[in-house]
C-alpha cells in the first residue's frame, strides 16, 4: 500500500510540534513562575491575560518573523542572520539561554528522526558557536527541510508555544487541565490572525514589547525556591 501523497510532511510537523518531542521545553516558565510567586497571576483570568500578551508579542513579534525568515532563507548565512537577530531581541538572559537549549535539542532530535541537510548544517553552526540556535529558527529550518508549508509551520509553532505556556500554569497549580485546554482553544483565533499577518508582511526584524514578562524573567533567578529553570 502506498503512502498518501503529501501526508509525510504533515506527519512530521505533528511530531515536531508535539509536547513529547524532546526539546526540554518543560524546564522553562517564560516568566510565569515569578508572576505566580508575586501574586500577579492567581486564576484563569490572570493566565489568560499573560497568554494573550505572550502570543501577541513573543510568538507574533519574535518567533514568527524569525521562523519564517529562516524557513525561506536561500543560504545558511541568511539563516544565521535570522538566528542572531532573534537572539538579540530576547532581553532576559535566562529566557534567551532557554530558547537556545530548546533549539539545539530540537535540531538534534529532528536530525536523528528525519535527517536533513539544513538541519545538520544549523546544528553544526550551533555547536561551533557560529549561531545561537534559537528554538523558533530551528523550527523553521526543520520545517523547510521536511517540505512543510510556511502557513502550517507557523500555525504549529504558535500553538506549541501557547500550549507550553498554558501547561506552565497547570504545573504551577494556578489552573487545572480543563482550564488550560480552554485557554489554548480560546487563543487559537489570535494565532490564526498572526499567521496571516506574518505571511502578508514583508520580512522584518524580530522584536517584542512585553515588559511584564521581561521583568518576570529577570527576577526569577532571585527566587529561593523554583520549579522552572527560567
Amino acid at each position: 500500500m502506498s503512502a498518501t501523497p503529501g501526508l509525510l510532511p504533515f506527519l512530521r510537523l505533528l511530531q515536531t510540534a508535539d509536547s513529547s518531542f524532546p526539546t526540554g521545553g518543560y524546564a522553562f516558565s517564560h516568566g510565569m513562575e515569578w508572576l505566580q510567586h508575586a501574586g500577579l497571576v492567581a486564576d484563569e483570568a490572570g493566565v489568560a491575560s499573560v497568554l494573550s500578551g505572550y502570543v501577541d508579542q513573543v510568538v507574533g513579534g519574535q518567533a514568527f518573523p524569525a521562523a519564517l525568515g529562516a524557513a525561506r532563507s536561500p543560504s545558511h548565512t541568511a539563516i544565521r542572520r535570522w538566528d542572531v537577530l532573534l537572539d538579540a531581541s530576547i532581553a532576559a538572559e535566562g529566557e534567551r539561554n532557554g530558547q537556545r537549549a530548546m533549539g539545539e535539542r530540537l535540531l538534534v532530535g529532528a536530525l536523528d528522526a528525519f535527517g536533513g541537510s539544513r538541519t545538520a548544517t544549523m546544528l553544526g553552526d550551533v555547536r561551533d558557536g557560529r549561531s545561537p540556535g534559537q528554538y523558533a529558527v530551528a523550527f523553521g529550518v526543520v520545517a523547510s527541510d521536511n517540505a512543510i508549508p510556511p502557513e502550517s509551520m507557523l500555525a504549529a509553532l504558535g500553538m506549541a508555544m501557547a500550549g507550553a505556556m498554558a501547561q506552565v500554569a497547570v504545573r504551577l497549580g494556578v489552573i487545572g487541565q480543563a482550564a488550560g485546554t480552554r485557554l489554548v482553544a480560546g487563543i487559537a483565533p489570535a494565532v490564526d490572525a498572526l499567521v496571516a499577518t506574518a505571511l502578508a508582511d514583508r520580512p522584518r526584524r524580530p522584536g517584542a514589547f512585553a515588559p511584564g514578562l521581561d521583568v518576570a524573567a529577570f527576577l526569577q533567578p532571585a527566587m529561593h525556591y523554583r520549579m522552572f529553570a527560567s
